[in-house]
């Protein structure tokens, strides 16, 4: 398994689960398009279950939870959550602790960051200037941005070329099964926080590190720059 090397320059991020705790936006977000349909709504603890591959995929896992599937229209509902959640993207989304500060610190350090997120780039670009971090990114890869969604390699390979990278000078840095699974397709390591809303048990995802916290993620990569 590869591993961070004092050759790594660009950190590539998820976003929601890793840099923003986001959500209580998008459980709203899905009620409202599961109440306009006349269907129940979903706990906070559902709507986290269900987060990974994108909207599409969450509309479909939500419907079927609450028995929707007559009247769901895919195309339709997609419609109606990304126009509801494009208004409210960040109404109580916010950013996990120290990651302000990890980014700062890390960008100082010499490091060069992008996020490769499955939401919708637009969206995307919005939250993270809504929280005022936007600055620290070069390259921002939605889930529309290329034919594929993550796990597959195509959106990071594309953020790879955007920010003229060679897989030997960045890390994946996300939460989830399919921030490993694009790392992985794509030749870099990753590393992953213990946050987020994976529904497996973190050591199962097979990560190159685990970091504890932002302020271990820095410490190790700092670590790492050193050729620790």
């Amino acid at each position: 398994m590869s591993v961070v090397t004092e050759k790594t320059s660009v950190l590539v991020w998820d976003l929601d689960g890793t840099l923003v705790d986001s959500i209580a936006d998008i459980h709203q977000a899905l009620n409202h398009v599961l109440i306009d349909y006349k269907l129940s709504s979903l706990s906070l603890a559902q709507s986290r279950s269900m987060i990974g591959a994108g909207a599409g995929k969450l509309l479909d896992r939500a419907f079927a939870a609450v028995n929707g599937q007559a009247v769901y229209q895919r195309d339709e509902a997609y419609q109606r959550f990304i126009d509801y959640y494009t208004q409210h993207s960040c109404e109580e989304s916010q950013l996990y602790p120290r990651v302000s500060e990890a980014l700062a610190g890390l960008s100082v350090d010499g490091y060069r960051h992008a996020i490769c997120t499955n939401k919708p780039e637009a969206i995307a670009r919005s939250v993270v200037q809504q929280l005022a971090i936007d600055h620290h990114f070069e390259v921002i890869v939605g889930g529309d941005t290329t034919e594929f969604r993550k796990p597959h390699a195509a959106p990071l390979q594309h953020c790879l070329s955007l920010m003229g990278a060679k897989t030997t000078e960045a890390v994946m840095i996300g939460d989830s099964a399919a921030d490993v699974g694009v790392a992985r397709a794509a030749g870099i390591p990753v590393i992953v926080l213990p946050w987020g809303y994976r529904n497996e048990d973190i050591a199962d995802l097979n990560a190159d590190r685990v970091a504890e916290n932002a302020d271990a993620l820095v410490a190790c990569l700092r670590h790492s720059q050193r050729g620790g």
